[in-house]
């Protein structure tokens, strides 16, 4: 269950950057950003930090002895809507 809960969203964090690795080298190097914008490297790393601790986050609700539907449908809309922003 634990392997499941973080491989789920870094399937999902992949999917996305499938989108978003074409545009870092076009449009976005075109944008005109603050001078405290990290660089380029450090989104990987920091998504897949933050793709980590969601699947964690998944584990510590299933694990729960507690109704947990309320809670997996949010996470499931968030996780959905988590991809589509990329």
């Amino acid at each position: 269950m634990l392997v499941f809960s973080l491989v789920l969203p870094q399937l999902v964090g992949l999917v996305g950057s499938l989108f978003t690795f074409p545009a870092i080298n076009s449009w976005y190097q075109e944008l005109k950003k603050p001078s405290f914008t990290p660089p380029n490297w450090v989104f990987g790393p920091a998504w897949t930090l933050l793709y980590l601790l969601m699947g964690l986050s998944l584990y510590l609700v299933l694990i729960q002895n507690k109704p947990k539907k309320r809670a997996l449908t949010i996470y499931g809309l968030q996780l959905f809507f988590n991809s589509l922003w990329s």
